[in-house]
C-alpha cells in the first residue's frame, strides 16, 4: 500500500523524529529467457527486411552467438547476477550482468572471451577452406564464414568504447574515471558518429546519443556517490538495511542534487511527496555502488597490451584477405 503524501515528521512523536523510509514494491524477477527470445524475434526480423536471405542471416546469427556465448559463460563462471543477453537488431548483442565489484583482471577475461574465440576459429577455418581449395555450406562460401568470424571480432577488439576492445581500455588503462577517461569516452561518441555520417546510416545516431545519455548519468551517480560519502553516510548497504534516518539525509541530497526533483522540498519537515516512488528508487540505486578493483598489475597490462596488438594484426601477419567485403559487395 502506498504512504500517505502527507505524513509529515515529528507530529506528536519525539521517539521517531522522521517517518519511516518508503516501502519499495518486492521485486519483479526477470525472466532472461523470455527477454532474450524475445529480442532474438526482433533481431531475426530486421535481419530478414535487410538481407532478404535466411542463410546469410543465419550465419552472421552464429558467429554473433558464438561472441556473446563467451562473454556469458565468463561472466557466470565470475559469478555475475542476472545475467541476460540481448539481441539489437541492426547492431548486434550484449550480455550484461551485476557485480558490485568488478575485477580488472576478471574484466580482461570477460572481454576477451567473446572477439577472442571467434577469431581463433575464423582464421583455423580459413586455412582449412583454402586447404581443401574451397568449400561451400549450401550458397555460402566457408571462406565468407571464416572471414565473418574474423572481421566481425577484430573490429571488436578495436580500441573505441563501447566495442569490447574499448571497455577493455577504458576499464584497464584509464580505470573508468577522470579527465582522461572522459576525453576518451568522447573521442569515442565522436568517431562513431563520424563513421554513422560517412555510411550515411542516419537512423544510427541515436546510439551514440544513448550512450552519452547514461555516460552522464553515471557520471552523476559517480558524483553523488562521493557527495554521500562526504556526508558520512555509509551506501554500502542494502535499502532493507537503511534506517529511516539515513534514508531522508540521503532523499535530501538526492534532491538537491537531481535537476529532475528540483521543485520538491527536500525537508525538513520532511513527508512523501506524490513522486516519492521515484525518489525512493534513485535512494535504492545510490546504494552498494559497483567498486572497480584495481588489481592488474603494471606487467599484466604490458603482456595485455602486446597480446591485444599481435590479435589486431594477426590477420595481416597471415595475409588474410579481403574475400568478405568483395562477397558483400554483390
Amino acid at each position: 500500500m502506498q504512504p500517505e503524501t502527507n505524513n509529515v515528521a515529528g507530529s506528536g512523536n519525539t521517539a521517531n523524529p522522521v517517518p519511516p523510509k518508503y516501502p519499495l514494491p518486492e521485486p519483479v524477477a526477470s525472466n532472461s529467457l523470455i527477454n532474450a527470445l524475445k529480442s532474438l524475434v526482433l533481431y531475426v526480423g530486421f535481419g530478414y527486411l535487410l538481407l532478404r536471405r535466411w542463410d546469410l542471416l543465419l550465419v552472421i546469427l552464429g558467429v554473433l552467438l558464438l561472441h556473446e556465448a563467451g562473454h556469458f559463460i565468463a561472466m557466470k563462471y565470475y559469478r555475475y547476477a542476472d545475467v541476460q543477453v540481448l539481441f539489437l537488431p541492426f547492431i548486434g548483442a550484449l550480455v550484461k550482468g551485476s557485480k558490485n565489484e568488478i575485477s580488472q583482471r576478471q574484466s580482461i577475461f570477460i572481454l576477451l572471451a567473446g572477439p577472442v574465440p571467434g577469431l581463433l576459429l575464423g582464421i583455423a577455418v580459413y586455412f582449412f577452406d583454402i586447404a581443401h581449395s574451397g568449400i561451400n555450406i549450401g550458397d555460402i562460401p566457408l571462406q565468407l564464414i571464416a572471414q565473418l568470424l574474423i572481421w566481425a571480432n577484430l573490429l571488436n577488439l578495436l580500441p573505441v568504447y563501447p566495442l569490447d576492445g574499448g571497455q577493455l581500455f577504458n576499464r584497464v588503462y584509464l580505470e573508468e574515471e577522470g579527465l582522461l577517461s572522459d576525453i576518451y569516452f568522447y573521442l569515442s561518441m565522436g568517431l562513431i558518429a563520424a563513421t554513422i555520417f560517412l555510411l550515411k546510416l542516419y537512423i544510427l545516431l541515436f546510439i551514440p546519443a544513448l550512450l552519452i545519455y547514461r555516460y552522464i548519468k553515471s557520471r552523476n551517480v559517480a558524483q553523488l556517490d562521493k557527495e554521500l560519502e562526504h556526508a558520512g553516510i555509509d551506501i554500502y548497504v542494502s535499502y532493507e538495511a537503511l534506517t529511516d534516518e539515513e534514508y531522508w539525509k540521503i532523499r535530501s541530497i538526492i534532491i538537491r542534487q537531481a535537476p529532475a526533483f528540483q521543485a520538491i522540498h527536500p525537508g525538513p519537515p520532511y513527508q512523501y511527496h506524490k513522486i516519492e516512488h521515484k525518489i525512493a528508487g534513485e535512494v535504492e540505486a545510490a546504494l552498494s555502488p559497483r567498486l572497480l578493483l584495481l588489481d592488474a598489475s603494471i606487467q599484466t597490462k604490458i603482456v595485455l597490451a602486446l597480446l591485444w596488438c599481435l590479435a589486431i594484426m594477426l590477420s595481416w601477419i597471415l595475409d588474410i584477405d579481403f574475400t568478405l567485403f568483395q562477397y558483400l559487395a554483390r
